[in-house]
């Protein structure tokens, strides 16, 4: 029986300028402190059964959290404009029975059989402080207007306009496996394996109406492939397949509004449905060198629901615009967001040992290209990135025991490759960073 126990407590304040860069700053930013406290409580009981055929593990955990939140939001016109402050307490609270089975029926091939229930029950309390602000503004230097009547960030607003504010959901998510292993170096297994990701709220908007809740999004995953050795263990190779379908896809997004600021939003927007291919290939013929060399393939697509299809219609009617949600400016179904076609990673170790030094010279190389992606949700042509490839490369040289310099780069090539983008400003990967570092261990 193991017994595991967690207690968390956090006090944080930060600020965020989403638009923190060489251009201009101050544009759109949340201000934030929070206190986040969080307990856990896991039992576990291990044992096996038959003579060691059937392995089993079972459980209960239980989590609990408390979160109070006072965030504000400003947008600079000029001026900053207050967009929102309010405080947001929420307090999520979740249960779980658990339990797997590993028959090996015989000593090649293993079943799997597992499930897990769970439930989860959520609550939401909203005050908001722009009322009592924009009636007596001790902030000369910052607009405040006062919000229209029954938009304010209150819970009351929120059960007027008809949305949750308590959440209470059971799932359960089983696992199912089998595993061949053919010989003493090749395994063969398949698998189905469910799990969910949970529901909750738009935290970010700035009315009642956007602060609108969002499903649990549930998964459904198939796995098949193989683990092999081979050449005396020196060369590995493996491979899966899966299919992927997750139901209530969760997505973030945003958009400018009318007005210029940017409206964020969490919905349930679709389904998701991936296919692909994962390959793994490694060599080490020696202690000293090493290289490996990974694939991946997928076919993603999303799979939209009545209220989506609907606004693809009136987007063809040319009743409202494109280039929301998962809704291209075309109208066409975006693809989803940090999906490419095809990813392919290369690198090697090479360690070479200097006797006259009592040390050694290590070297290390990874390249990764990555195909054409959207980092964008809506399919706009902002978000759209070409394929890229960079480097990371390092050297290290050892004199005895005590002493190291390594030399390094990341993104060795400089390679300018956007990560996100906000309306339409971009964000960038890391430039070019060379680090060198000495060691001395006494």
């Amino acid at each position: 029986m193991t017994f595991i126990t967690g207690i968390r407590s956090l006090e944080q304040k930060f600020i965020v300028d989403f638009f923190d860069g060489p251009g201009f700053a101050g544009t759109y930013t949340i201000a934030n402190s929070g206190e986040h406290d969080q307990f856990t409580q896991e039992i576990q009981y291990n044992n096996a059964f038959m003579n060691d055929r059937l392995d089993f593990v079972g459980g209960v955990y239980y989590h609990t959290e408390s979160n109070t939140t006072d965030w504000s939001t400003l947008f600079d016109v000029g001026l900053p404009l207050l967009l929102a402050d309010r405080e947001m307490d929420n307090d999520n609270s979740s249960f779980a029975v658990y339990g797997q089975a590993d028959f090996h029926i015989t000593d090649a091939v293993t079943l799997t059989a597992g499930v897990r229930w769970t439930d989860e029950e959520k609550e939401v309390d909203l005050q908001d402080f722009k009322p009592a602000l924009a009636a007596n503004n001790p902030y000369p230097n910052i607009l405040i207007f006062p919000a229209a009547p029954g938009t304010e960030l209150t819970t009351a607003n929120l059960e007027a306009a008809g949305i949750a504010t308590k959440l209470d959901e059971s799932v359960v998510t089983p696992r199912f496996a089998i595993q061949w292993q053919i010989t003493d170096n090749v395994m063969a297994f398949a698998s189905h394996t469910e799990g969910f990701k949970s529901g909750g709220w738009n935290a970010r908007g700035t009315s009642a109406a956007e602060l609108l809740p969002f499903d649990i999004e549930e998964v459904e995953t198939q796995e098949l492939g193989f683990r092999s050795d081979w050449l005396d263990g020196t060369l590995r190779l493996n491979a899966t397949f899966f299919w992927m379908e997750a139901t209530d896809f969760q997505v973030p997004s945003a958009f400018v509004r009318d007005n210029g600021t940017i409206a964020f939003i969490t919905r349930n927007f679709a389904d998701l449905e991936n296919e692909g291919l994962e390959v793994d290939l490694s060599w080490a013929p020696s202690e000293m060198f090493n290289m490996y060399a990974t694939a991946g393939f997928q076919d993603a697509e999303q799979i939209p629901g009545e209220a989506i299809r609907q606004q693809q219609s009136d987007c063809r009617a040319g009743l409202a615009g494109g280039g929301q949600g998962i809704v291209t400016p075309s109208c066409d179904i975006a693809d989803p967001t940090r999906s490419p076609d095809t990813t392919y990673t290369i690198g090697a170790n090479l360690t070479a040992q200097l006797p006259s030094f009592n040390g050694y010279l290590s070297g290390n190389i990874n390249v990764r290209s990555t195909d054409d992606l959207n980092v964008g949700t809506s399919g706009l042509p902002n978000g759209l990135v070409d394929a890229t490839t960079e480097m990371n490369a390092g050297i290290t040289l050892g004199v005895g025991e005590n002493l190291r310099f390594a030399l390094e780069c990341q993104n060795c090539t400089n390679e300018l490759v956007q990560h996100s983008v906000l309306a339409g400003t971009f964000y960038f990967n890391e430039p070019r960073r060379v680090t060198f570092r000495a060691r001395y261990s006494f």
